[in-house]
């Protein structure tokens, strides 16, 4: 087959390199993934490589999935052997086979988010560390952020220079401990001890090195230090990397994602081929010139501008409102509107910056029948029923793991109290046993009374019976078992009888089974650490159904690597869009500017922009100023519209710029608290200027110019 019809000369470039580092720069909408997959099947179905030869890394388990079925189209054959996946998947993989190396087992537990908490907050009590002096969530973000540097316990606590960084290095320390005692592994655990591994053990850090003759890693502006020094370390003995990836769409640095990595990539390989994707096949021309007309406004940047030839496009719409519910009604409309002019409502995409926001247009939808999807919201895994069944697997699949034995053994309820615990737990510390041991030791423990040991007993020999039939049954199977032995579905049935809830949380268990079922039809690892290991790494944008008729709701940095024919950016206000934690800091900033032109690019036929006059917060109604980014937008390519509700206000005649700031004095206006006035006098210009305005009754106020609206 030919590998390179259809490739533009750049893509064709990054596809045949051979010999060395290669660093793609790939625009938004420059067919980055092609790329990816027809650079695999070209190494595989040239001869140049096995497909067991290849490590692909990207960042969520959808992309992989479709890499690797790109790949089996484009090959003619399935793919056996690639390593794709995660770098979380692909070091879980790579633990579960060496891990034993630094004293883990292959069944070790996956803590998520909450378990990590659960046992950082035990830690803390343990150690008489007050929450309300030291939150548990700042305590697990620095902890997660040590990791991130490959800063361990030790190294912290040697550069802690303050009482709550010494009462975090504290905890740190214990929390290790534990997690090594319970046989689990937080996410940050994941790439932090994979960078040991190799560290540490030369022979691994070899043979991986040898096997590996091919390295692609997706997206890799968004690599934290430890991802960034695990590929140098997969990488040295081939030096056959491949990195793709925008540094106009780096927007994760909130989360320790380095831009580093990207801008500098070429001195820390001199030899590096640079290959730059700059036509894009997504978005209309208008929509790109807005997109470049924003980001070249960033310092730290490396010179690309997208083009494409679909010149044509529709301008972008720009809505002035008055308030956050105007707003949101305003979307609603929008949205009716492209529907009933034979538009499907999946083409709909609304993206604002913080979660708080999606309230209002919540609302909105509801009150317009608009069937819609929240990415970023409940997820499914996270509900408690489910929660519970998967710490019962967990349970089965690792006894060590004390986190998950705690949710669940009186759960449902069968009279193990705390009472009871705290005794099997002073028994266990002083036998040196694991708490699940000294819970099958209960005739042994002291002071425990006949009715705890009547009730802790059915519980072990259930779980016992559990773990030795994981050998034989697979996770579906184990999990039915989970279901009936422990009489679930009855007991939520009775907990929330005669309500919708009991139907939900029931349908919740039975959609897990399927789950698993569905799991095990498809994988050829059909035990229950590997289903657990799959379910522990789902991201929210993995469960996205592109084929559900509603509009999607989600925030810009959840919409990174989508597209949507129509997209409706809100909020766009000094405050909001740039954040107001990002203002004062240029670095900041010129990320927040990266995540508008995220969003901008996410467009591929009709841009929707909207912001208010005043939003409420924290139970008042604040004035809103225009974000400084809309200045930086081609004004000729905006078209102001009306917002929907009739209160709104009208956009009056002149140019964009002028609708958003150019007033003058004799002009009417309205405050959001001060009602309607009139401009007097105007100091300054753009979103800055300062109006001197009277309002009804005499009252003189000035005012900066984003915190009204013309009248």
């Amino acid at each position: 087959m030919d590998f390179l019809k259809n490739l533009n000369p750049p893509q064709k470039e990054a596809v045949v390199h051979r010999g060395g580092p290669i660093l793609i720069l790939a625009g938004a909408g420059s067919g980055k993934t092609r790329v990816l997959t027809h650079r695999i099947a070209h190494l595989v179905g040239s001869g140049d490589c096995g497909p067991w030869d290849i490590l692909a890394v990207t960042f969520t388990n959808k992309a992989a999935g479709e890499m690797k079925e790109r790949v089996a189209t484009l090959l003619g054959r399935p793919v056996q052997g690639l390593w794709i996946g995660t770098f979380h998947s692909v070091c879980a993989r790579l633990l579960r086979k060496d891990g034993h190396r630094l004293g883990y087992g292959r069944d070790f537990t996956i803590y998520d988010e909450d378990d990590r908490k659960s046992l950082v907050r035990k830690i803390m009590a343990e150690l008489a560390i007050a929450e309300r002096k030291v939150p548990v969530k700042a305590v697990t973000a620095r902890i997660s952020g040590a990791k991130d540097n490959l800063f361990g316990p030790e190294r912290y606590q040697g550069t802690a220079y303050d009482p709550f960084e010494k009462e975090v290095a504290r905890v740190y320390l214990r929390y290790q401990e534990a997690l090594l005692r319970n046989q689990a592994m937080d996410f940050d655990d994941l790439i932090f001890n994979a960078v040991r591994l190799l560290r540490e053990h030369p022979a691994v850090a070899a043979e991986y090195g040898d096997r590996f003759k091919h390295i692609l890693v997706d997206e890799y502006q968004d690599t934290n230090h430890a991802q960034y020094v695990l590929v140098k370390l997969l990488a040295e003995r081939s030096r056959n990397l491949c990195v793709v990836g925008d540094d106009d769409q780096s927007i994760y640095g909130f989360r320790g994602a380095d831009i580093k990595n990207i801008l500098d990539f070429e001195r820390d390989f001199p030899d590096v081929r640079v290959v730059t994707l700059e036509q894009n096949y997504r978005s209309t021309g208008v929509i790109l010139d807005c997109a470049n007309a924003v980001v070249r406004n960033n310092l730290g940047r490396k010179a690309k501008k997208l083009w494409t030839e679909n010149r044509g496009g529709e301008d972008v719409a720009l809505r002035r409102c008055w308030d956050e519910r105007d707003e949101a009604d305003t979307v609603g409309r929008a949205v009716q509107r492209h529907a009933a002019g034979g538009g499907s409502l999946r083409d709909c995409a609304v993206l604002y910056r913080t979660n708080a926001q999606s309230r209002a247009l919540e609302e909105a939808m509801r009150r317009q029948s608009l069937p819609y999807v929240i990415v970023g919201g409940l997820r499914f895994y996270e509900r408690k029923e489910v929660k519970d069944l998967l710490a019962y697997l967990k349970l089965v699949a690792n006894p060590a793991d004390e986190v998950s034995l705690r949710r669940i053994v009186n759960e449902p309820a069968r009279g193990i109290g705390d009472a009871t615990l705290l005794r099997v737990e002073a028994f266990a510390r002083g036998q040196g046993l694991s708490l699940y041991e000294a819970l099958r030791q209960s005739e042994a423990v002291p002071g425990l009374g006949a009715a705890a040991r009547n009730a802790v007993r059915p519980f072990t020999r259930m779980v016992d019976m559990l773990i030795k039939e994981r050998l034989t049954l697979d996770a579906g199977e184990i999990l039915k078992e989970v279901v009936l032995q422990t009489g679930f579905v009855k007991a939520l049935e009775a907990q929330y009888a005669l309500t919708d809830e009991a139907t939900s949380r029931v349908e919740n268990v039975q959609e897990l089974v399927s789950a698993a079922g569905e799991f095990c039809e498809r994988s050829e690892d059909r035990t229950v650490a590997a289903f657990l290991a799959e379910v522990g790494l789902v991201a929210d944008i993995d469960k996205l159904d592109p084929q559900a008729e509603a509009v999607t709701l989600m925030t810009l940095h959840n919409a990174k690597g989508l597209e949507f024919p129509q997209v409706f950016i809100t909020g766009i206000e000094e405050g909001l869009l740039p954040h107001a934690a990002s203002i004062e800091s240029r670095q900041e900033l010129e990320e927040e500017r990266r995540l508008f032109y995220v969003g901008i690019t996410r467009a591929r036929e009709r841009l929707h922009l909207s912001f208010a006059a005043s939003r409420r917060r924290a139970g008042s109604h604040l004035p809103a100023a225009a974000s400084r980014f809309l200045q930086e937008l081609p004004q000729e390519r905006l078209r102001t519209e009306a917002a929907g509700a009739a209160s709104a206000p009208p956009a009056p005649a002149g140019g964009v710029a002028d609708d958003i700031f150019g007033y003058r004095p004799g002009q009417p206006v309205r405050h959001p608290a001060f009602g309607a006035g009139r401009i007097v006098a105007v100091e300054g210009e753009g979103e800055d200027a300062r109006l001197t305005i009277v309002f009804q009754g005499g009252v003189r106020k000035k005012i900066v110019a984003g915190y009204v609206s013309a009248e």
